[in-house]
């Protein structure tokens, strides 16, 4: 599934809006976590305590890039399905804050100006 270059969404796998950084950022919950990316089959490979999870971010080379950059191990929030990579701020996104989508929870990019339901009907068409 492509990203678009202007994606408006929030949703898992996409963006993290303001107030859900607002929350991480008074979190201590935080665990060391190694991640791996398949470019190929745009997963994420999460390992926390010897046991994987697949995850999905709507684009995975900048996510890639940030963890070839990162200053310090990545470590991931539980609570608020976040992978926090230091130093990723550097990268192509200007992020170290990724919200990663378990695989039944991935959705297409929104472009801008479009509600989700108008979204839904330009991919169907496509």
């Amino acid at each position: 599934m492509s990203t678009h270059l202007r994606c408006h969404s929030y949703t898992p796998g996409h963006r993290v809006h303001w107030i859900h950084f607002r929350r991480m950022v008074e979190m201590d919950y935080w665990v060391d976590v190694e991640v791996h990316v398949d470019r190929d089959l745009e997963l994420i490979h999460l390992i926390r305590e010897g046991k994987q999870q697949l995850l999905w971010f709507h684009d995975v080379a900048a996510l890639a890039a940030a963890l070839e950059i990162a200053v310090d191990a990545p470590q991931w929030c539980p609570r608020y399905s976040t992978l926090m990579v230091p130093g990723g701020f550097q990268g192509p996104t200007g992020s170290s804050f990724f919200y990663l989508a378990r695989l039944d929870r991935v959705h297409p990019c929104l472009r801008p100006g479009l509600s989700r339901s108008a979204e839904d009907q330009v991919a169907s068409s496509e």
